[in-house]
């Protein structure tokens, strides 16, 4: 399948504020750098909404002696991110996930296909459209794993660059044994 055309915007890392996404009730992790946003447009109009066959999907490939996190989920406000699902990616590691898209009724389908529900209804359907729209913005992060470790280790900087051997077993223990 061919890739999609995207509007792109990349937002140094320098001049944005750093975004928060949870990991348990208590604690949120802070992260910076460069975020890219992408933008794609669906346009479908009339009997194109039934006849598009296929879909879309997310790929993401780790190259060679690399490992990142990919975080899943929706821009949840200005500085929060609200992962779904994470999956670690290493060494030539390629993932594809399928992306179900569900198209929104405009303003006036929706009001057209409510129309005809109770008041109670009607509210309850509303509210659903609203929670819906406020978390419609989809989002992707993939955080660094080798500066991460070298963080955490209290290592210098480029450190674990040249060691490979010994970056591959000590993100397998902190993988095998969840080490925090």
């Amino acid at each position: 399948t061919d890739p999609v055309v995207t509007f792109m915007r990349k937002i140094e890392g320098s001049s944005s504020a750093p975004m928060f996404f949870p990991i348990n009730a208590a604690t949120s992790v802070e992260f910076t750098g460069e975020r890219f946003l992408h933008a794609w447009i669906c346009h479908e109009f009339g009997e194109e909404r039934e006849s598009r066959s296929g879909g879309f999907n997310l790929v993401a490939r780790a190259r060679q002696f690399s490992s990142f996190l990919l975080l899943i989920g929706t821009v949840s406000g200005p500085d929060s991110f609200d992962p779904q699902h994470a999956i670690i990616l290493q060494n030539k590691d390629e993932v594809l996930i399928p992306l179900l898209l569900n198209q929104l009724p405009t303003p006036k389908e929706f009001k057209d296909a409510i129309q005809s529900l109770s008041p109670e209804q009607q509210r309850f359907a509303k509210a659903f459209r609203s929670m819906q729209l406020e978390s419609s913005v989809f989002g992707v992060c993939a955080v660094q794993l080798k500066p991460q470790l070298e963080l955490l280790l209290g290592l210098p900087q480029f450190s674990l660059t040249k060691e490979i051997k010994l970056t591959q077993d000590l993100l397998s223990l902190f993988i095998d044994y969840q080490i925090s």
